[in-house]
């Protein structure tokens, strides 16, 4: 299947007079291009929006390195973009924030030894601010790499364990995408979710 790039105001009819973002987007959001992609493959680059998403906006620039990232990997070893940009105030805001409450309670309660954590695990980590903040995880000969069967709920002894056994392919996977410009997240829950923030060099 291949996927649909949109130009964010092919779809929304209330986005500002920019017509390229969502309603709520920072300013340095608004400043820059930004792409929709529907689920699927764009150029080798394979999509799946995290629910409850069927989206992810994110922008040009961003999306050319995912790809030139892509391009470094071997055959069998593919990106899978999962998340992007997610405007605060858009309708999907208000239920994200909602089961981000939940879930910290939840966490707190399993891992009250990890509160510490909390901020890096269930803060927006940029997702809110624009499109130069991503979630990517990997397929490897056309299975998906669970590094996190059970979210960030999974426990730190299965994290080193799935770590151990996909080692190769994630280490290869994060020195392409730090090669093209994306550093990770220092904490380890969120690195396996490969959130990746971009800096232009």
């Amino acid at each position: 299947m291949i996927v649909t790039v949109v130009p964010a105001a092919g779809r929304y009819s209330n986005l500002p007079a920019s017509g390229r973002h969502y309603p709520g987007c920072s300013a340095a959001c608004e400043a820059s291009p930004m792409l929709t992609l529907q689920r699927g493959n764009h150029h080798g680059l394979l999509i799946a929006p995290r629910w409850p998403s069927t989206r992810i906006q994110l922008e040009e620039e961003v999306l050319q390195r995912l790809l030139d990232a892509q391009a470094m990997l071997p055959v069998g070893l593919r990106l899978l973009l999962t998340r992007g940009f997610e405007p605060s105030h858009s309708r999907l805001g208000g239920f994200r924030r909602l089961v981000r409450r939940l879930g910290i309670t939840l966490f707190r309660a399993c891992y009250p030894q990890r509160r510490d954590e909390v901020d890096a695990i269930f803060g927006a980590n940029g997702h809110d601010i624009d499109g130069r903040h991503v979630d990517v995880s990997l397929v490897l000969h056309g299975e998906r790499l669970r590094l996190l069967p059970l979210g960030v709920f999974t426990p730190p002894r299965w994290q080193h364990r799935r770590v151990a056994r996909y080692a190769e392919p994630v280490a290869r996977a994060k020195r392409s995408l730090q090669h093209c410009g994306f550093e990770l997240h220092c904490n380890p829950t969120e690195a396996l979710q490969i959130h990746c923030d971009y800096r232009p060099r």
